[in-house]
């Protein structure tokens, strides 16, 4: 078990062009290997070895040295007025995770190269469709933007500084004030107690079904995050359910497309 913690942290190392702080990062990979078939994690570390920490390079890497064409579109998820997922090429996540989980089933007729990024794919991409700042719905035309809000700096009981932020900052960086003292162990304990008995529900389904599940979770704080809002701290403290919520969900899913992929 020790060798397989290690293995999973240095899977995680990268930072970069990630949804979440690189400890979130990390907790949703541990207990997506937890939840993998033996041949699963098997396949894992054979195309991606045992040092993955340097197997794995970051999408935004790769498009700096002109490896790969993806806009950043690539890692996001689209709803449309009735809920329904917008896939008009495969320039977002949903149609790149569905080409990625048939690449690895047919890994026998596929380079190695090949495989392993589409590995990459499934781990990145199932954690970046999670992050609520990067899924957009149609009837809120500003979802699809990293619109400025005004965000709280003050505490409980205190008078109220608000600063200019970024959407998307509160969603990567924001939440990791709150426990910058944990580690993703810790993290993957809290996610087990208060995301474990919905394992079933979160790992069934396509991934088409998670987009949706995704824009059904978002919907309630678009009806009143938008641009130029001013969140108090203890608005900001309430959405970190949501946004365990997205974690928890990617970690059991990395995992139902992998035990897919490779059964």
């Amino acid at each position: 078990m020790k060798k397989i913690i290690i293995t999973l942290a240095l899977l995680v190392g990268v930072h970069s062009a990630q949804a979440w702080n690189w400890v979130y990062d990390q907790a949703a990979l541990l207990l997506a290997f937890e939840n993998m078939t033996p041949v699963a994690q098997s396949e894992m570390k054979k195309y991606l070895g045992e040092n993955i920490r340097q197997q794995i390079q970051t999408f935004e890497q790769a498009r700096k040295r002109g490896e790969m064409a993806e806009s950043a579109e690539w890692r996001t998820v689209a709803l449309d007025m009735d809920m329904k997922v917008v896939v008009n090429d495969d320039k977002n996540a949903v149609a790149q995770l569905e080409k990625a989980v048939e690449t690895v089933k047919n890994r026998a007729s596929k380079d190695k190269a090949e495989v392993e990024l589409a590995i990459r794919k499934i781990i990145e991409l199932t954690i970046e469709m999670h992050n609520v700042g990067n899924v957009s719905l149609e009837e809120y035309p500003y979802s699809k933007e990293d619109f400025e809000f005004q965000q709280s700096m003050g505490g409980y009981g205190k008078k109220e500084k608000f600063r200019a932020r970024k959407w998307k900052h509160f969603w990567s960086y924001g939440f990791s004030v709150f426990h910058s003292n944990w580690s993703a162990e810790m993290h993957v304990r809290d996610l087990k107690v208060c995301h474990g008995r919905y394992k079933e529900q979160y790992m069934a389904g396509t991934i088409r079904d998670w987009a949706i599940d995704m824009g059904k979770l978002v919907k309630p704080l678009y009806d009143w995050a938008a641009p130029y809002c001013s969140l108090s701290r203890q608005a900001h403290a309430e959405e970190e359910e949501r946004f365990y919520a997205g974690v928890a969900r990617a970690a059991f899913r990395i995992a139902a497309l992998m035990n897919e992929a490779t059964k």
